[in-house]
């Protein structure tokens, strides 16, 4: 199996040091769209936070291994967080795109010119840039009239897919997803889902989604990820188990990783989240 990332043995922490995310072996598939589950706190920001190279919350970095594979590079991420912060991040500019709940737009710039700020920052200019930022506006829904809108003269739901835009209009090996359909009604949020689904395929790219929608994952999803504790009290640090690492197969069943089929996949992700 091609991966883009292989984890070995990952401590995640914060400022105060206490573990928050454990994971002993993971390997993600190239190509897929990935979702992760999980309850509030468990570390599904953290994982992307860390994976995507935007906060560095490795613990054990001499004990850990994060491979990340494309057809470029075969780099530790363990490494890469060790060089300076302009190789970092032009590395997580070439090879990475981003989409938040909190859409983190430049109130300074037209809609179109936020859409468009990686092909800007590739030195394209805008004109040459508006008709592939159009092209996927069309796909969400969005009137083109809103590319020379000014950012507050936009409605939360239009900000969201205008997010969205930027995070797909440039080419990515990955793309990271920290709650992207939260402020969303379920249309919208399928038709953001359908259109990544074909951006992937196109570009031969991956995607690893934080979410809290179980029916959106299992619409869309080709991996569940489920982040759960052993115990809420005695060991609440998230983890990834064998057990829980779901795949969607061609005829739309669900197997755990050992092959066994999940009937009521809905329902087994609940009691996974909740015990």
């Amino acid at each position: 199996m091609n991966s883009v990332f292989k984890i070995k043995n990952l401590e995640c922490a914060y400022s105060n040091g206490q573990t928050v995310l454990h994971i002993e072996d993971l390997d993600i598939p190239k190509g897929k769209l990935v979702f992760v589950l999980g309850v509030s706190g468990i570390g599904k920001s953290t994982l992307i936070e860390t994976l995507g190279l935007m906060n560095n919350t490795i613990k054990n970095a001499d004990e850990c291994q994060i491979i990340f594979s494309n057809q470029e590079t075969n780099d530790n991420i363990g490494d890469i967080w060790n060089r300076d912060n302009d190789f970092i991040s032009q590395f997580r500019r070439k090879h990475f795109s981003f989409i938040f709940q909190n859409t983190n737009l430049m109130p300074n710039f037209t809609a179109g010119e936020n859409m468009a700020v990686r092909m800007l920052l590739e030195g394209k200019k805008i004109e040459d840039s508006k008709e592939r930022v159009m092209h996927f506006m069309d796909k969400l829904n969005l009137d083109r009239s809103l590319f020379d809108r000014n950012i507050y003269e936009l409605s939360g739901g239009q900000r969201q897919r205008l997010a969205f835009v930027r995070a797909i209009a440039s080419d990515f090996g990955v793309l990271f997803g920290d709650e992207p359909t939260g402020n969303l009604d379920k249309n919208t949020s399928h038709r953001l889902m359908s259109t990544l689904k074909e951006i992937l395929e196109d570009l031969q790219g991956s995607g690893l989604i934080v979410s809290h929608d179980i029916p959106l994952a299992l619409n869309f999803a080709d991996i569940i990820l489920l982040l759960s504790r052993r115990d809420a009290i005695t060991d609440p640090v998230g983890r990834i188990e064998d057990k829980h690492y779901l795949v969607r197969q061609a005829d739309h069943t669900w197997k755990n990783i050992e092959g066994q089929q999940i009937d009521a996949p809905h329902d087994f992700i609940n009691q996974v989240l909740t015990k």
